[in-house]
């Protein structure tokens, strides 16, 4: 977790209109406004949570903090946002994909989405989440074939767990006729990790690979939660090895992804069920 100290906020006391808003706006309550500008209480410094809500709030762009300046950030009011139309219909028209273009995927873009979905909310902006990506075919089928060889064995020497007998078939299918139902040839997978001392690990590995998925939609790639890969590595835990997840982390879920083989022409149509609480 990011801490400040005397020199990790900054405030550039030229462009500062002491209007108050970082003060208000911090979540622990640490900055005060002085009779010339904000500045951290006295002893307050280890307290910050490292949210960045004073420099993204600051409508003159006068605060740095840990280091980080408000001109490198996105500058939303001269920034084009997306519409709810361009919106509402990335999230209808999002569809699971189980069918992909023998391609990898440009590393340089791959690196840009998982910086994306980085930007996703976590518990008490925690920020210890991380990500295990596989991106490139020929490590893909590698990772590939030792999930199925491992899958295989527990097969054979019937150490399926009970609930898990699916497994056979799946595996009998591989062997057999190389169908891949685990990964569904995809060429990449992307693993969220988070500590398990993390206030939230679950719910922040999901939202996280929620904005991967939403953020690869957006450049044209197609992704599968994919909870049987998930399954085979709580099977396997050596496979945690090849995949560089720390111990003490938890894998929250696993996300197939790749450029599709399939183009889907509309959305569905659902309806949620709603209670209006007045």
């Amino acid at each position: 977790m990011d801490q400040i100290n005397e020199n990790q906020f900054l405030v550039d006391q030229e462009k500062c209109i002491r209007c108050g808003e970082c003060v208000n706006e911090c979540p622990v309550n640490i900055l005060v406004l002085g009779d010339s500008v904000p500045f951290v209480a006295d002893g307050r410094n280890g307290d910050c949570i490292g949210c960045q809500h004073c420099l993204a709030v600051c409508p003159e762009g006068a605060v740095s903090v840990l280091g980080l300046r408000p001109e490198d950030s996105y500058q939303l009011a001269t920034t084009e946002m997306a519409s709810y139309l361009q919106i509402d219909r990335l999230l209808r028209g999002r569809r699971s994909v189980r069918r992909y273009r023998d391609e990898d995927v440009a590393t340089n873009i791959i690196e840009s989405l998982l910086r994306t979905a980085f930007h996703a909310p976590s518990g008490r902006n925690d920020r210890r989440l991380s990500f295990s990506v596989i991106n490139r075919r020929e490590v893909m089928n590698r990772f590939r074939q030792q999930t199925y060889d491992g899958l295989s064995e527990l097969v054979k020497t019937s150490d399926l767990p009970s609930g898990y007998e699916f497994f056979v078939d799946i595996v009998n299918g591989w062997k057999m006729y190389d169908v891949d139902v685990l990964f569904r040839w995809a060429p990449h997978l992307v693993v969220a990790t988070v500590p398990v001392d993390s206030p939230s690990p679950e719910a922040d590995g999901i939202i996280a690979l929620s904005h991967f998925e939403i953020a690869a939609q957006s450049v044209g790639l197609g992704t599968l939660w994919n909870g049987l890969v998930k399954m085979s590595v709580t099977l396997l835990p050596e496979l945690k090895v090849p995949l560089k997840i720390p111990e003490d982390n938890l894998l929250v879920f696993t996300m197939s992804f790749g450029k599709p083989e399939v183009s889907y022409a509309r959305s569905v149509q659902y309806d949620p069920l709603i209670r209006m609480i007045e």
